[in-house]
């Protein structure tokens, strides 16, 4: 868990693996997510404009085919959720990004075995 963020008729939960929008109201557990995106899944959040309207858009990475070349195109989805105002879309993408960030990060770092610790110990 890392942020959350209460926007009119839904929330923002922005957690280490992934960024759930949920309904708000009375739903069980999973029913009040409407759109789950698993960072391994995302590509970049961004400040979306159209009609005067504001939006986050939440950039999927593209499917990769049996070939195992991802694909551009339709396969890479763009689901765009609709903010009241630019400063929270601009909050919110940071927010997503950073969480993405660290995700990766943790992702990469080396991770020690006890073998390894005993020997910094000893040494």
């Amino acid at each position: 868990f890392i942020a959350v963020e209460n926007i009119e008729k839904y929330c923002v939960l922005i957690s280490s693996k992934a960024v759930y929008f949920l309904k708000s109201g009375d739903y069980t557990e999973r029913e009040a997510i409407f759109l789950e995106v698993k960072y391994d899944d995302l590509y970049h959040c961004l400040v979306s404009r159209d009609h005067r309207k504001v939006y986050v858009q939440l950039t999927k990475k593209a499917v990769n085919t049996s070939s195992g070349v991802a694909m551009p195109g339709p396969s890479q989805q763009k689901p765009m959720v609709n903010v009241k105002s630019e400063v929270l879309a601009v909050k919110l993408c940071q927010e997503i990004n950073y969480a993405k960030s660290l995700y990766y990060e943790q992702q990469l770092m080396l991770r020690l075995s006890e073998n390894q610790e005993q020997l910094e110990l000893d040494s």
